[in-house]
């Protein structure tokens, strides 16, 4: 090698390196990717189509070639949706084959994720026919779920559930897959780590160093991954991007006010619940008065008050 072309690599070594440095070293304050919103503008966009076939190849295990083989059925952010907690900001694809995937991230656990997740799923299948189609049309569906809660009690962050003959172990012939991300237990499970203590995050899964990017939030961690993968580095040019839009930013607090107004709610509702079985244990004389003030964490008047109400 002359001594021109080794110049030229060196540059263009260095040039890529200040890029990303640059990249890192930006002031902007970035959105959490585990908001759905955020994680639909950065993942669930034409632009992104790249980013979001490596995501899932590497993360359901899927041989997507070209992101020209990827449709994205909803791209659209619809504002008047956002105040309600309950809408469903997923990120919809259909591929060349046909195959249906429905990747959702789930903040809230209203513990009703499995029958959920196996609803939607089963809608995939659904819409794939029309009035007098044959159910031969009917492609692979695959039903993604990253849950910012812990779903099962043990250390497993990654389950993918199919069809199976219960005694062969047989695959079903129509593919039909639904898989949970624990990112929240990916996080903590993988933290303890050597790989993310010494940041050798290449030596990790690509599957886990997706959990890191999405839920870890330090920026020695993103550091490292915009380092060493191109993909990493363009999904996290789409975060800054997404994170210095003042429209996003406002769909983002105000989705964020409609999840927080929900929680408030459902919380005040148990704790009406619990003040109102403690007065029960106080009239059936089960409970010392100043005990069940204290279990509700209220001043014996203010409890002597509510129970008058009650």
């Amino acid at each position: 090698m002359n001594d021109d072309v080794r110049f030229k690599k060196e540059l263009d070594s260095e040039t890529k390196q200040k890029k990303r440095a640059e990249a890192i070293a930006d002031p902007v304050q970035l959105l959490p990717l585990t908001s759905d919103i955020v994680f639909k503008q950065v993942f669930g966009q034409e632009e992104s189509k790249p980013i979001l076939r490596v995501f899932l190849n590497d993360v359901l295990g899927l041989d997507i070639k070209s992101a020209d083989q990827i449709t994205l059925l909803n791209p659209t952010i619809d504002p008047k949706y956002l105040d309600d907690k309950m809408c469903i900001l997923d990120v919809r694809v259909q591929l060349s084959d046909r195959s249906s995937i429905d990747v959702e991230i789930q903040v809230l656990n209203r513990h009703n994720m499995e029958s959920r997740a196996l609803y939607y799923a089963c809608q995939l299948c659904t819409e794939q026919l029309h009035a007098g189609d044959d159910y031969a049309k009917i492609a692979p569906v695959y039903g993604l779920n990253l849950l910012c809660f812990d779903l099962y009690e043990d250390t497993c962050y990654y389950r993918s559930f199919v069809l199976k003959d219960r005694k062969t172990n047989t695959p079903y012939k129509q593919k039909f897959e639904i898989a949970f991300f624990e990112l929240r237990k990916a996080v903590g499970e993988l933290s303890r780590t050597k790989e993310v203590k010494t940041l050798a995050l290449s030596e990790l899964t690509a599957r886990d160093r997706w959990a890191l990017f999405i839920n870890f939030g330090k920026k020695e961690v993103y550091e490292k991954l915009v380092e060493e993968d191109k993909t990493f580095e363009e999904a996290y040019e789409r975060l800054k991007k997404a994170s210095s839009d003042e429209k996003l930013m406002a769909m983002y607090r105000s989705r964020e006010k409609a999840i927080r107004d929900w929680n408030d709610s459902i919380n005040s509702a148990r704790r009406e619940g619990q003040i109102t079985e403690l007065i029960e244990l106080v009239r059936d004389g089960l409970l010392d008065v100043q005990k069940a003030a204290e279990r509700a964490g209220m001043t014996l008047e203010e409890f002597q008050a509510a129970m008058k109400k009650e």
